[in-house]
């Protein structure tokens, strides 16, 4: 595992890459996490493709310039990554806001895409969302005294129940490590609040008239624990899974929002290995 600093629209971009072989995936985390959420499935992809996984403008280590926090300049960013990368092709996964994004830019460069795979997001976001991801941007601005005490905090959220060592990997790589002892996310909170009032804004659904390729759509049952709000509903991903050529529509079990790739991941990426496989022949008759 390699990281990398890469200079793209101006700003330093951060990526981690996986190694591995074959084509490429670049995996794109959600709103307020960063690259290291992808480690658990790209551990396990890394011997049939090359994985890579990014932090957006605003995160991890990517820079945090005042502006630019929108679907738009987030795909544009995703281009210059791959026009970087010297990739003609890649295969596009992400999760929650890296799934909307993922349909702007199958929508916009689909002859850069092989295959999209979207986690649990990717269609205009129903405003109880709004009120369940507080907890995730409320921590964004607070100091804490040391790591353990922000983990001890993080370990309250009912999202994390299934604590495990990426888990904690994550959240080790969410933080910046102080002189003193102390930390404090990463995340700069100015992008996420504007994100959040882009995202209110922004028609997603409309991206999906333009996406031909093959679609995997992998979805949280139990997205939000309350048996009522969804990042996206069932009935949604059928009604796209039907709509959309050569897609595919999976539920993770008892997966929750955060839990789908952080702990439900064995599912997880055995439905992408077999997604992949299935519609490895209707990508190379495609560029025939």
């Amino acid at each position: 595992m390699k990281d990398k600093k890469i200079k793209i629209n101006g700003i330093d971009l951060h990526l981690v890459d996986f190694g591995g072989t074959g084509e490429t995936i670049i995996c794109v985390h959600g709103l307020t996490a960063n690259s290291r959420y992808w480690d658990s499935v790209a551990e396990r992809l890394v011997d049939s493709y090359r994985v890579l996984a990014i932090d957006l403008r605003g995160r991890g280590d990517s820079e945090k310039p005042k502006s630019g926090y929108n679907i738009r300049q987030h795909t544009e960013d995703i281009l210059q990554v791959v026009n970087h990368l010297g990739l003609e092709k890649i295969i596009y996964m992400g999760h929650s806001l890296g799934a909307l994004i993922g349909a702007s830019f199958a929508a916009t460069y689909p002859q850069r895409l092989s295959r999209l795979i979207l986690v649990d997001g990717g269609v205009n976001i129903d405003e109880r969302v709004f009120v369940k991801i507080r907890p995730a941007i409320d921590r964004l601005d607070t100091v804490f005294p040391d790591f353990d005490t922000y983990l001890n905090e993080m370990k309250k959220n009912p999202f994390f129940d299934e604590w495990n060592e990426y888990v904690e990997q994550y959240f080790y790589a969410d933080v910046e490590h102080r002189f003193d002892g102390s930390v404090c996310s990463k995340v700069c909170k100015q992008a996420i609040m504007e994100e959040l009032n882009m995202l209110k804004e922004t028609s997603i659904d409309g991206f999906y008239q333009h996406i031909n390729i093959p679609t995997l759509l992998l979805w949280a049952p139990d997205s939000f624990k309350d048996g009522e709000t969804f990042m996206v509903t069932k009935e949604k991903w059928e009604r796209l899974t039907s709509s959309l050529p050569h897609s595919y529509f999976v539920e993770i079990h008892d997966a929750n929002h955060y839990s789908i790739i952080l702990s439900k991941y064995e599912q997880l990426v055995d439905e992408v290995k077999r997604f992949l496989h299935d519609t490895e022949k209707i990508c190379f008759q495609n560029q025939l």
